[in-house]
Order: C-alpha cells, then sequence, then structure tokens
C-alpha cells in the first residue's frame, strides 16, 4: 500500500486540478454574478482645442476625435491610447463618422460649408490625410454613414437640410428637406433608414435610405420628441433609436417599426448618447452634469429603459463613441479637451478564449502603468487589440485561457 499511495495521490491530484475550475466556479458563481462590476474610467486623454464629435471604427480598433479650434481631428489606438493627430485641414470640425467597410472617415467642417474625406487604412500611403472635400450647404454638423449602401448623410443645420453623399466617387447625390435646425445623424445599417433630429422642430425626421427604393432619399416620417433634440444613435440589434433631448433631460426611444416613442428621464442637459449593439446598453454624455447615463436597452430586462448606472467624466461633454468589440465607450469632454474611455463589462473575451467574471478572492493581476495612469492593470491577449485595462481593485476569476 505504501508503494501506491503516491501514485494514488498523484492521479487525485490531476483529477483535482482538471475539474477545479468547474468545481470552484460553481462554488463561487453566486457571489460572482452579485459582486459584478459597473462602468469604470479607465483613462482620461489630451487631445485638441474643443473636442466635439467621436467616431469608432471597431474593425481597426480606432477612434476619431473632433477638435472644433484645433481644426484637426484626433486618432486614438484603441489598444494602448496613443494618440496621432491629423494636420490642420476644414473650418470648425464637428461631427465625424466612420465607413468601416473602406474605412473612410467622413468630418463635417461647420464653417468651411463642406466634408473632408480621410483614409483611415492602415499602411496607406494617405492614411489620415484628407483625401477628398465635398460641398455640401450651409453650417453642417451631423455626419451618419450606411455601411451597407456605402452613403453618407450631412446634416446641414442652417439650410434645414441633409446633404447624401455617395461613397466611391463622393459626389453628393441629393439634398433632402427636413425639420428646422437639423444637428446630428444616425444610421440603420440593416433597415437602412436615417434618423435627423431637429433641434428646433424637436422632432425626428426618418428618411428612406433603401437604394431603389420609391421613396429613397425622401422623408418617410416625422416624429416627435422632446425640448431641443441634439445625439441620436441607432441600435441594429434591437432597431431602437435613441435621441438625447438637451431641454427636457430626457432620451426618447423610438421603436423602428412603428416609431412609437418612450421617454427616458437622464441628467442635466443630455447632448450626446451612443449605442452598443452587443450589450443592448446605451450611454449618455449629459453636459450640464459632467456625467454620463447607462441605460439598460434590452428588450424584456427588468431595467428596461432605465438608468442603470451614471459615470462621472471630464467637463461639458458633448460626444460618445462605443466601441462593441472591446466594450469601451469614449466620451468627449469639450471644455477640458479631453477624451474619457470607460471599460463596461463584460470585458470581451481573449482571442480564443472565455470572457473574465468577477469574483472575491484576489488574483495577481499586472500593472498595466503607461497610458490610464496607476489605477489601472493590464491583461494581454484581447481580441479588441492589446491589452485590456482592468479597474484598481476589480478582481478576476482565474479562468484557463483555451488556445
Amino acid at each position: 500500500m505504501r508503494n501506491k499511495l503516491p501514485a494514488v495521490a498523484v492521479l487525485l491530484g490531476v483529477l483535482l486540478v482538471a475539474l477545479w475550475p468547474t468545481i470552484a466556479w460553481s462554488g463561487r458563481s453566486h457571489n460572482a454574478l452579485a459582486a459584478n462590476p459597473t462602468p469604470t474610467v479607465i483613462a482620461t486623454l489630451n487631445v485638441g482645442d474643443l473636442p466635439v464629435g467621436v467616431a469608432v471604427n471597431a474593425t481597426l480598433n480606432r477612434i476619431y476625435v473632433t477638435n472644433e479650434f484645433s481644426n484637426n481631428v484626433s486618432v486614438i489606438n484603441g489598444a494602448s491610447n496613443s494618440i496621432t493627430p491629423t494636420g490642420i485641414f476644414g473650418s470648425s470640425p464637428y461631427g465625424v463618422d466612420v465607413n468601416p467597410t473602406n474605412n473612410r472617415i467622413y468630418v463635417a467642417n461647420w464653417d468651411g460649408n463642406n466634408v473632408s474625406v480621410i483614409d483611415g487604412t492602415p499602411g496607406s500611403p494617405t492614411e489620415n490625410t484628407v483625401t477628398a472635400t465635398v460641398t455640401v450647404q450651409t453650417h453642417p454638423v451631423g455626419v451618419g454613414v450606411n455601411p451597407t449602401t456605402n452613403r453618407t448623410y450631412v446634416a446641414n443645420q442652417w439650410s434645414n437640410s441633409v446633404s447624401v453623399i455617395e461613397g466611391v466617387t463622393n459626389p453628393p447625390i441629393k439634398t433632402v428637406t427636413v425639420g428646422i435646425g437639423p444637428l446630428w445623424v444616425a444610421a440603420n445599417p440593416t433597415t437602412n433608414r436615417i434618423y435627423v433630429t431637429n433641434e428646433t422642430s424637436n422632432s425626428v425626421s426618418v428618411i428612406d435610405g433603401t437604394l431603389g427604393s420609391p421613396t429613397e432619399n425622401t422623408v418617410i416620417d416625422t416624429v416627435t420628441v422632446g425640448s431641443n433634440p441634439w445625439g441620436v444613435a441607432v441600435n441594429p440589434t434591437t432597431n431602437h433609436i435613441y435621441v438625447a433631448n438637451r431641454y427636457s433631460n430626457n432620451v426618447s426611444v423610438i421603436n423602428g417599426v412603428t416609431n412609437a416613442v418612450n421617454t427616458i428621464t437622464v441628467g442635466t442637459e443630455p447632448y450626446a448618447v451612443g449605442a452598443n449593439p452587443t450589450t443592448n446598453r446605451v450611454y449618455v454624455a449629459n453636459y450640464g452634469g459632467n456625467n454620463v447615463s447607462v441605460i439598460d436597452g434590452t428588450p424584456g430586462s427588468p431595467t428596461e429603459n432605465t438608468v442603470i448606472d451614471t459615470v462621472a467624466v471630464g467637463w461639458h461633454p458633448t460626444a460618445v463613441g462605443t466601441n462593441p468589440a472591446s466594450n469601451r465607450i469614449y466620451v468627449a469632454n469639450s471644455s477640458d479637451d479631453t477624451v474619457t474611455v470607460i471599460q463596461d463589462y463584460p470585458i470581451p473575451a481573449p482571442v480564443g478564449g472565455i470572457a473574465e467574471y468577477p469574483q472575491l478572492e484576489p488574483e495577481a493581476l499586472s500593472n498595466g502603468g503607461g497610458s490610464s495612469g496607476p489605477n489601472a492593470f493590464a491583461l494581454g491577449g484581447f481580441a479588441a487589440g492589446g491589452a485590456v485595462l482592468l479597474p484598481a481593485g476589480a478582481w478576476y476569476a482565474r479562468r484557463r485561457w483555451l488556445r
């Protein structure tokens, strides 16, 4: 027996090691779910003068920030948070959006009455430079790209119109009359409908963007929303549209099928809104509150259409961009010339692996240092293209990477 004991002990040890992830996880799953972390600020990045627009290319993990007073765009590497400023161009760049299919970035220049087209292709000889300038109407503000049709829509604030730009050779092919004071634009690439906020009309114009449709490039509906609507975002997963009503301190939720409206109270002076189609969470930048309201947009959830969290950001946030691949949110703070980076949860799984969940037992994490300061940690190997930053004091279950 004495000779067999070591072998038995080794066998039991091997079995315990093999089964431990399942045993340990089932034993602590209740505590882990109860300790689910909240959205956390992981970095504050200095950009140009008066940042007012944000767009995200989730495919490349690049974030584009328009700086109105600097007359340029800051390009953020989402993996490292390093920033590359573009050269000076245009006049008062405002709204920005990205076509992830061809990696083109479209920037509305408010004073220039035109749109700058930037090449965002990594390694291209013209990377991060303006390759075309498209004349539109008076004082363009918001830009919305539909990658399905390769059309870009630009809201011209003083012309009460939307310019439609064809994405191959960049000519403006149509001008659509909308409400009074159009500001921001969002496109639903699934339904090919375009949503335009009209700040003076207190409405949203719905444009049919379906190529070849009898009603292509015409307003097919007008939806009444709150007072002074600014930002708009579409969740193509749920076909819900979110409109930030600045003077009502609320968000209108439009059902994309019926155009029926629900209303959610948020913070003070909501300017901008972004939707994450992966988690169905919605992020509202409250200009007067210096914070972001987080809304649960999951249909059927007990907390559907309610604010489930509030995150403090910089001074006077004016734009929101979401990256569904990394579950990070980028908020432009216009009065302190910064971008706040928020990590929401769950953190996406590593390549070939499984997502991490919180637990109560501390695990050793390496200090990420550098770009996001001392209050962050890093884990490498995530699909988003580099280190994933985790808030100090948050603990994560040890799970085996599946390569």
